[in-house]
């Protein structure tokens, strides 16, 4: 059976002014075939005087998502500001033979507020099966403008290739950082399979930073759970097979392992573990790694509003202080707790900072979180001060010579 799976979202154009149309130009379209999120807060998140950037794929694995999002511009709109496009996909096997078509898809019907990139509002999730042929596929759409009674048709290529894991420099990190923009599940995998350190502290604390990020990128990718149940089955270490049953014991697979009496006494203390939640009130750098860990893996914009609430710590401020001073006594377990908590505040700040040097997209939601109205006074100072000083690290002209989009408040 075809896994082609209609996807339909709720269009808010609120990030797409970058993208100007023009009112004589015919209306056309661009075909986007990626593996980013589409929830698509990279694309709603992002605030105007930056522009979304759709990353594309040009091959996949049998089993392996990937989207077919049409863009379309330079559309119409009837005296109510009311567009209507409707479109259809035809997706042509290696031998040119039809392996399916869905028509009648919901382009975009409804008013618009001006001339924005319109993304489909349905749209499709595609996935080859075992028995489909492996070559180079097309994706064909025709497009109709309804009130313009323009139709446009375009075709793009991916190819269906067999699975393999790329050969990765583990002193090469630089990718996490682009994966919320530019998901590559396999390399992911292939990094899972080799850490820089183990998942599990020696006190027998575990890694969030690293688990929960492979946690989310197997959730959210489950070709991959067959190609390393079959790594776990016929080539992985002792150490490796460890971390498999780690892993999927917080995607709740662990049932899909053969496990031999050794692993499933591990399988079975690892129910000892006692995991935070990174939704309610931070109060521990685990946390703030889990959420982390969750924008990295997914390019969601809900961990990053989260992480900025832990903001009201600040209250915390000089604790630490105040105890080399004398002034508190660090025996006291308010002051303790009180010194803790200036910590996670501090460390959200710095990892704030640290993230949206290195990741273009933290910063882009970070700019729409202060520029909503979604953020207290206190949290908008904060924030203003990390991008403030972000910009000025970066060198971007545009918020260096006057901070005009980051006002007092």
């Amino acid at each position: 059976m075809k896994r082609i799976v209609l996807i339909i979202v709720t269009i808010l154009l609120l990030a797409s002014t970058a993208f100007s149309k023009e009112e004589s130009s015919d209306f056309d379209f661009v075909i986007g075939l990626t593996q980013q999120n589409m929830e698509m807060d990279w694309w709603f998140a992002v605030p105007a005087q930056f522009g979304p950037i759709v990353s594309k794929v040009d091959s996949v694995s049998k089993g392996e998502y990937f989207k077919i999002l049409p863009i379309f511009n330079n559309y119409g709109a009837d005296k109510d500001s009311i567009a209507k496009i409707t479109y259809m996909v035809s997706v042509i096997k290696p031998d040119n033979t039809l392996y399916q078509q869905i028509e009648g898809l919901n382009g975009y019907s409804g008013k618009v507020t001006g001339p924005h990139l319109l993304p489909a509002k349905e749209r499709l999730t595609v996935c080859f099966e075992p028995e489909d042929m492996f070559g180079e596929y097309s994706i064909k759409i025709e497009a109709f403008d309804w009130i313009k009674n323009k139709r446009v048709e375009k075709a793009v290529k991916i190819n269906l290739e067999e699975f393999k894991l790329p050969k990765l420099n583990n002193a090469d990190m630089e990718w996490i950082f682009s994966y919320p923009s530019k998901p590559e599940p396999k390399k992911a995998m292939a990094a899972f399979l080799s850490p820089p350190r183990p998942y599990i502290n020696k006190d027998d604390s575990i890694v969030w930073s690293a688990i929960w990020f492979y946690k989310y990128i197997f959730e959210e990718n489950d070709f991959l759970i067959p190609w390393i149940i079959e790594f776990f089955n016929k080539q992985a270490t002792e150490q490796q097979k460890k971390d498999i049953v780690l892993l999927f014991y917080f995607i709740n697979q662990t049932k899909e392992l053969r496990l031999k009496d050794d692993l499933k006494k591990y399988s079975q203390e690892l129910n000892k573990i006692k995991i935070p939640d990174p939704y309610s009130k931070i109060t521990t750098g685990d946390q703030l790694d889990m959420l982390w860990a969750e924008f990295f893996a997914t390019g969601r914009v809900k961990p990053v509003r989260q992480l900025i609430s832990s903001f009201k710590l600040s209250k915390f401020i000089r604790t630490l202080e105040k105890v080399k001073n004398k002034q508190l006594d660090i025996n006291s377990n308010d002051v303790k707790q009180q010194a803790m908590l200036e910590a996670v505040f501090r460390s959200a700040m710095w990892s704030l900072g640290s993230n949206c040097f290195q990741s273009g997209l933290l910063f882009q939601y970070c700019v729409g979180l202060y520029q909503s109205k979604e953020l207290n006074d206190l949290e908008k100072n904060y924030l203003r001060a990390i991008l403030k000083q972000v910009s000025e690290e970066k060198n971007l002209e545009i918020y260096s010579s006057s901070y005009s989009y980051f006002p007092e408040i």
